[in-house]
């Protein structure tokens, strides 16, 4: 089954894809609303500052919470944000069901513009369940040539089923199908931001974060702000983003 997005289509020439994952209880239409609200010194967004990138936001379907004995719109259930490994086996069936459906979408999205650029990002639960995504993508997903994507980006994120080493953090996931590829996550490089004055997941879960994917031997950018709440910092976080992907070509 397709996932369902919502597009916003690239200004000028269409040279790069971000994927962004909203966070639990939110949605893809809201999450892009955010982002157009959200502006550098000159009062402009990210999509007005990169007018050569299409945006995706996939929809996660409503998963019912075991601690809230509701539905909710999440991308897998999870019994407390603020410590990830309670409960973590709530975790992995939502993360077996979605993940198939996002390397499909990311394989849709590079027949276009090519792997190498294409982003993937996430807020909040929406990074961790992208972080699994690159960390299981799939080789037998990967055209010819393809080592990495352009850059993973995560905002006020933490690590889901996070272990000393990948393949241990494989294995406790347990998705069936081809081999993951090691290339993919070590080769695209890494953005996470955090603010110290998040109120929904701490700073310390980006910190470790930071450090499970440092420690899986990814190159990551880290970058904290004093406020911003559960989102993107402004100015200085967007500025800090597309510093950031215009280094690498955007």
């Amino acid at each position: 089954m397709a996932i369902s997005s919502v597009s916003l289509p690239a200004h000028n020439l269409h040279t790069h894809t971000v994927v962004l994952l909203h966070g639990r209880g939110s949605n893809a239409r809201e999450a892009s609303q955010q982002l157009w609200e959200t502006l550098d010194r000159r009062k402009e967004s990210i999509q007005h500052i990169l007018p050569s990138v299409k945006w995706v936001f996939p929809q996660a379907d409503e998963v019912y919470s075991e601690r809230f004995e509701q539905y909710l719109p999440e991308w897998f259930d999870i019994w407390d944000s603020r410590n990830p490994d309670q409960r973590r086996e709530l975790q992995i069936h939502g993360l077996k069901e979605v993940i198939p459906q996002l390397v499909r979408l990311i394989h849709n999205e590079a027949s276009t513009v090519g792997l190498q650029n294409v982003i993937l990002a996430g807020i909040s639960q929406g990074c961790a369940t992208a972080i699994q995504t690159l960390l299981n993508f799939p080789v037998s997903e990967l055209r010819q040539g393809e080592s990495r994507l352009c850059a993973f980006i995560g905002l006020s994120g933490w690590m889901s089923l996070g272990e000393s080493s990948v393949q241990e953090s494989r294995e406790v996931l347990g998705l069936e199908g081809s081999r993951p590829s090691d290339d993919l996550y070590r080769n695209t490089p890494v953005f996470i931001s955090h603010c110290t004055d998040d109120g929904v997941v701490s700073i310390e879960q980006g910190k470790r974060l930071r450090d499970t994917l440092t420690a899986y031997g990814m190159s990551v950018t880290w970058k904290e702000y004093p406020t911003g709440g559960h989102w993107i910092n402004s100015p200085q976080g967007v500025e800090d983003i597309v510093a950031f992907l215009r280094s690498l070509g955007v």
